[in-house]
């Protein structure tokens, strides 16, 4: 039995594989959420490998940096016992007789030999000391700690060249011996004796330098000394005194400065970090370049462990994602059954989840609703479609009314002349018309307005021109999108029940239009009798409820259109003063 049912789930395995690949929800989940979990863990493993990489190296640009402060440290002392020696034996009393006297061997017993010995203690001291050498231009005699000759029979030279007229303390230079090999660092204390120059000159041999020496003793590293002027004195495998910097093509970053910093740069071949310490005390700069094979190595493994850690990792995210999208898909799945045959809404069977279930019953219930409101919507659309045909027809009487009205206006055109005020209110009348039937509902304020000065030109020569109007338009209200005819109910109230009762030569219809925080706002105002407070109160209560005001029906049909316009952003305003006059201020949002 164990075995029919291996083999019975064996074979339904892959027909489930079939279908939810079939499945357009499934692929599109499971790809969905492979991707976001795969390109969260590629986020977090760059950052981690960035990370690393950045550990790595500032850790090698600070050990780097750290090694070769300490190197330049020691040269700068050690060079500083070097000018302490040469002081040393300038003040030594042997030393400067032999700097003041042609022959002080008169003086002293074995003279020279026991200058020579003190000179033997210094070199013999101090590996890096090549030699040590005094010169006295008053006998022009030179002597080392191996040889005492006349400064003509002398092969060693060159060091004269950097003799200047007002001697310094001391003078650093670089030098070949015997104009050949080795090459030396001289420190010089030039000294005047009378008229005559004297020196002492202390030779350290580069190569045995023990510092640089211990530094170019570490294979992957090399240590050079730079002057400021960009020139190479120092290097591993010299060939000349001094070589130009594009030698060597790691010293591209030189910078002649005095600031210490350490980078890491990426060769074609390998890393490497460049380190620059400046002398405190002397031009030149102090440079390591340090080749990283640890640094690759670190890297190379650390890469590894991150792909390893990855692959496995991605089968995981693989896994999870089949599982999640599979959990997802069933219940459409349930929901899909549901849709294909409504009636198993209550089969607990098919919708074990007590949320599959409601939704199931909610889509069985809409549907039994949406085929109600279908056959509800059908009846209506007849009925609208009836009513659109009634409106058509009921056209017909304003456009005859309209092309009535401009035959009148040519026949009184021709009769009275095309001067006449009837003309003129017939063809303002009919343009009134046109403006009114047209289908645009909304349109800019600077149109309205046109229109809405040619109806108050129409009341004006029904009032016998008694009726002054002003008008106070800000320039920016005009681009203002509004309904079609609203203001013009608004003057037809202020009118007919504030100026019509009481009109003389001092009524006044004021109209502004303003922009004010994004709301555009239009003021009708009238000096005519006004309203009385119970009036005025029973207006306002009217104007927001759902019955229309008995006499006043364009005003209540323009309070109803701008609220189904603009909702609650619209809002009408009223104040009256009996004797003194009313307002009405319409405040909307300004569109364009």
């Amino acid at each position: 039995m164990r075995m029919q049912k291996n083999k019975i789930s064996g074979c339904r395995l892959p027909e489930l594989m079939k279908r939810l690949w079939k499945s357009r929800l499934f692929v599109q989940n499971f790809m969905l959420i492979l991707g976001i979990m795969t390109f969260l863990f590629l986020g977090f493993a760059l950052f981690t490998y960035r990370q690393s990489a950045s550990v790595l190296e500032n850790e090698f640009t600070a050990a780097s940096q750290y090694r070769l402060e300490v190197t330049a440290q020691a040269i700068d002392n050690h060079l500083m016992d070097m000018r302490y020696i040469a002081a040393t034996l300038d003040t030594n009393k042997m030393v400067q007789a032999f700097f003041a006297y042609t022959d002080p061997g008169l003086i002293y017993d074995d003279f020279h030999g026991r200058i020579q010995e003190n000179l033997r203690a210094y070199v013999n001291s101090y590996s890096s000391i090549d030699s040590i050498y005094l010169y006295s231009g008053v006998s022009g005699n030179m002597l080392s700690s191996n040889e005492r000759t006349s400064l003509s029979y002398f092969s060693d030279r060159n060091w004269m060249e950097h003799f200047v007229e007002e001697p310094e303390d001391f003078t650093f230079f670089f030098r070949a011996k015997n104009n050949a090999y080795p090459y030396l660092l001289c420190i010089m204390k030039q000294l005047r004796i009378g008229e005559q120059d004297a020196a002492i000159v202390i030779n350290l041999n580069l190569r045995k330098l023990s510092l640089l020496a211990e530094v170019n003793s570490e294979p992957y590293q090399e240590v050079f000394l730079v002057s400021d002027t960009g020139d190479i004195l120092y290097r591993s495998h010299q060939r000349e005194l001094v070589e130009p910097l594009d030698t060597i093509p790691e010293l591209a970053c030189f910078t002649d400065t005095h600031d210490t910093f350490s980078v890491l740069r990426n060769h074609e071949t390998a890393p490497y970090t460049y380190t620059q310490v400046h002398s405190e005390q002397y031009p030149w700069s102090y440079i390591t370049i340090t080749h990283l094979q640890e640094y690759t190595t670190m890297l190379s493994s650390s890469r590894a462990l991150l792909m390893a850690f990855f692959s496995a990792l991605f089968c995981a995210i693989l896994l999870i994602a089949f599982c999640l999208s599979l959990r997802s898909v069933r219940p459409i799945q349930n929901l899909l059954a549901l849709l294909a045959n409504p009636q198993n809404t209550l089969s607990k069977a098919l919708y074990n989840d007590r949320e599959i279930s409601y939704i199931a019953d909610q889509i069985t219930s809409s549907i039994q609703q949406n085929q109600a409101l279908s056959d509800e919507l059908t009846a209506r659309l007849h009925l609208l479609n009836e009513t659109k045909l009634l409106a058509l027809q009921s056209q017909i009487n304003p456009h005859f009314l309209f092309n009535t009205l401009n035959m009148i206006h040519i026949q009184e055109s021709e009769a009275l002349g095309y001067d006449h005020k009837i003309p003129r209110i017939t063809l303002t009348l009919s343009r009134l018309l046109r403006y009114a039937i047209e289908s645009t509902d909304l349109v800019d304020l600077e149109t309205e307005l046109q229109y809405t000065r040619m109806y108050v030109s129409i009341l004006q020569e029904r009032y016998g021109n008694k009726l002054h109007v002003a008008y106070d338009i800000q320039k920016d209200t005009l681009q203002a999108r509004v309904p079609k005819l609203f203001i013009q109910p608004i003057i037809e109230n202020a009118i007919f029940h504030g100026l019509a009762e009481n009109l003389s030569e001092d009524s006044t219809l004021s109209l502004s239009c303003r922009q004010e925080d994004g709301f555009c706002k239009v003021s009708v105002r009238d000096n005519g009798v006004g309203m009385p407070p119970d009036t005025l109160e029973h207006l306002r209560t009217i104007l927001t409820d759902s019955y229309p005001l008995k006499g006043s029906i364009g005003l209540k049909n323009t309070v109803t259109r701008m609220s189904l316009l603009y909702g609650e952003d619209f809002s009408i305003t009223i104040h009256s003063t009996p004797g003194e006059g009313s307002v009405f201020l319409l405040c909307f949002p300004f569109l364009q």
